[in-house]
């Protein structure tokens, strides 16, 4: 939801007053759990400071915009006994600060890097198409699947954007484009509060999509799912297209019989993405999707499903509080059952900041996504 000012200070005033203080939120907020549980730091601090900020009590500031950032994983929301939409309120606060000039610093250089050269990452967009050198054949550029990589597949997993596309190709036919400058979405520029320059990009993007010619859209990030999908629906940008997650792609390909045999004799754990899980509702179907892999065990992380333990990945917390960030993805890491050592998730910044967080520990853990662990299984095994 996008708010207005006075619809703002309307809900904000009311989630306080509807809010039981029953500290359900508390144990489970990611961001408290590496704060020393400074309530400042957690829901209940973030709304309270929310309503002095809107109602003039508390002067905006950037120290203020530092503390109001969270991971948005909503976990929160999933233990609020008053259903509370809280990641809503949250977003709509850094929209507040952000109309009043109070973008961090850190955020500032992110949006700069969207709106000038096509991605987060402050690279040059020659560098996002690198991936492609990874496939045996170039891509079309029209096409009616469209394989959308994403900024983080694209510049930080070139190897499971690579393995993405040839998945995608093999179960959908030759007709799979592929942008070569692809633009950004502009998911972090909503993240950050900026929604007229995010209204933008996100034209840009689908405009962009729309001139390839495609009919339905692929992609391996669940926040270009929302934000393609979710968010511009709700924004009234229409587009007529079909966009899917590959986990929601490969779960309608098996429920209608169409996904190959795929084998592995393996012994794996997932980890639900907070955008795909908790945000999209996508939580059996990855789950029904690695099931039909013949030979492959799945044992499930302390924390899952809708209760699963954030990565520290989202939010743009990680941009704010990189070593915090670090810590949660460590604690993340220490829910995996003992003695499996494959860890398989579905989305590029949840699999760079967990493999990140297993390589500064020397952690003896792989990390995949899904489309990695499939390619895996449809090959012959050594």
């Amino acid at each position: 939801m996008v708010y207005s000012r006075e619809e703002l200070l309307r809900d904000i005033s009311k989630f306080l007053e509807y809010c039981k203080q029953c500290g359900f939120c508390t144990p489970v907020c990611p961001v408290l759990k590496v704060s020393d549980y400074v309530e400042t730091y957690g829901p209940r601090g973030r709304l309270l400071q929310g309503r002095g900020v809107v109602e003039g009590g508390l002067r905006p500031r950037p120290e203020l915009s530092s503390r109001i950032y969270c991971t948005l994983c909503g976990f929160c929301e999933v233990k609020c006994i008053a259903a509370l939409k809280l990641t809503d309120l949250y977003l709509a606060v850094r929209h507040y600060l952000s109309d009043s000039g109070l973008i961090p610093e850190q955020v500032k250089q992110v949006s700069k890097a969207i709106l000038g050269l096509n991605n987060p990452y402050n690279v040059e967009p020659s560098i996002k198409a690198m991936w492609l050198d990874y496939l045996p054949e170039r891509p079309a550029e029209r096409g009616k699947v469209l394989y959308w990589a994403g900024c983080t597949s694209a510049i930080r997993n070139p190897e499971t954007a690579s393995n993405a596309y040839q998945l995608i190709k093999e179960l959908s036919g030759p007709e799979v484009a592929v942008i070569a400058e692809e633009p950004c979405c502009g998911w972090p520029l909503y993240l950050n509060g900026d929604v007229e320059s995010y209204k933008e990009q996100l034209t840009k993007a689908l405009n962009a999509i729309k001139k390839s010619g495609a009919e339905i859209v692929i992609t391996t990030c669940p926040a270009c799912t929302r934000s393609l999908r979710e968010k511009a629906k709700e924004l009234g940008i229409e587009h007529g297209l079909k966009i899917y997650h590959v986990v929601e792609y490969l779960h309608e390909l098996l429920k209608a019989g169409r996904l190959p045999k795929f084998e592995l004799e393996a012994v794996i754990t997932y980890h639900d993405p907070c955008d795909l899980g908790r945000h999209l509702g996508r939580v059996k179907e990855p789950r029904e999707v690695l099931n039909s892999i013949k030979g492959l065990k799945i044992v499930e992380m302390r924390g899952s499903g809708l209760e699963s333990n954030c990565c520290g990945g989202g939010g743009l917390y990680q941009v704010m509080h990189m070593d915090r960030a670090y810590r949660i993805a460590s604690l993340r890491l220490k829910d995996m059952p003992s003695n499996v050592r494959t860890l398989v998730t579905a989305c590029p910044s949840c699999e760079m900041t967990l493999r990140t967080e297993v390589a500064n520990e020397g952690l003896d853990v792989e990390v995949l996504d899904v489309v990695d662990l499939l390619m895996r299984a449809r090959r012959p095994q050594s």
